[in-house]
């Protein structure tokens, strides 16, 4: 939510999809999602296209960064990126699935 203010002149909102097979943890102030494929697990995401490519390039250092990796999903039967970590660590887990949400509680 913090990146989003900084980019925001550059996403345009698209839709916001409850996708399965995902799960939310919070790591202090950010999010990061992992794959499980349990189909009961559901994390809700925001879809953004992104106008321009610099700022694009830019939100994918950022990400790969801090150790997040490049993963697509398909959604309303689009290919969709997402940005994943690999491993489950001790944070907390986001029941909810919802950031928005889990942050402003």
């Amino acid at each position: 939510m913090s990146n989003y203010l900084e980019f925001e002149a550059s996403l345009d909102f698209l839709y916001q999809e409850v996708i399965s097979g995902y799960q939310l943890y919070a790591m202090e102030e950010y999010p990061y999602a992992v794959k499980t494929d349990n189909p009961s697990d559901l994390i809700t995401v925001e879809v953004f296209k992104v106008t321009n490519p610099f700022i694009e390039r830019s939100i994918h250092e950022l990400e790969m960064g801090v150790g997040y990796h490049y993963d697509e999903v398909v959604i309303r039967d689009k290919a969709v990126g997402i940005y994943l970590y690999k491993n489950i660590g001790s944070e907390t887990l986001v029941k909810s699935g919802d950031w928005v949400q889990f942050f402003r509680s």
